[in-house]
C-alpha cells in the first residue's frame, strides 16, 4: 500500500511591469478535498510554493498591499512554474 504524496503548486507573482511582488499572500480557496488553512508569502523574488494534499484542481487566491486580489484555478499536474500578475489598485 503506497501513501499519497502531496504535489507542489509553485510559481511567481509579478506586478504589471514584470517586477516580482514580495510579501504577497497565496492560499487555497477551493480544493478537491478539504484543504488545510495555510498560506504562503512570496519571497523577494516573488516565488511561492504550497503543498496540495491530493491530486486535482485547486483555486488559489493571491493578494498584496496596493494590489487587487487575483484568483486562478490550476490542476496539480500543471502546477509548477505558474506566473501570476497582480494589478495595482
Amino acid at each position: 500500500m503506497s501513501a499519497a504524496h502531496p504535489r507542489l503548486i509553485a510559481g511567481v507573482i509579478r506586478d504589471e511591469s514584470g517586477a516580482p511582488v514580495k510579501g504577497a499572500r497565496v492560499y487555497f480557496t477551493d480544493a478537491p478535498t478539504p484543504a488545510p488553512d495555510v498560506a504562503a508569502l512570496t519571497g523577494s523574488d516573488g516565488s511561492f510554493s504550497l503543498a496540495a494534499p491530493v491530486e486535482g484542481t485547486y483555486t488559489l487566491e493571491c493578494n498584496a498591499d496596493g494590489f487587487a486580489a487575483r484568483r486562478t484555478t490550476v490542476a496539480t499536474e500543471e502546477a509548477d512554474g505558474l506566473e501570476l500578475t497582480l494589478r495595482r489598485r
